[in-house]
């Protein structure tokens, strides 16, 4: 795996325009209960009210895909 510094694009259909909507990580709870959602080619969460990311076109992750958070989202949303 090569490791990349922040400023370099992850990948070649990443044009840059994500960084504008990169989104901090919540204090508390998960990142997808606040609403982001994460672009699986530009490595970055975001704030984005579509479904594929603005930058390079891939559709965005909403949910997560590991298990034990799984539990945790579905618990969040059941209660708002």
């Amino acid at each position: 795996m090569v490791r990349m510094s922040r400023n370099e694009t992850p990948h070649p259909s990443c044009v840059g325009i994500c960084k504008q909507y990169l989104a901090k990580k919540p204090f508390a709870g998960g990142r997808y209960e606040y609403g982001q959602k994460r672009c699986q080619m530009c490595l970055k969460f975001i704030l984005w009210d579509g479904l594929w990311c603005p930058c390079c076109g891939y559709r965005l992750r909403t949910k997560t895909r590991i298990g034990r958070l799984k539990e945790k989202f579905r618990a969040s949303v059941r209660i708002s």
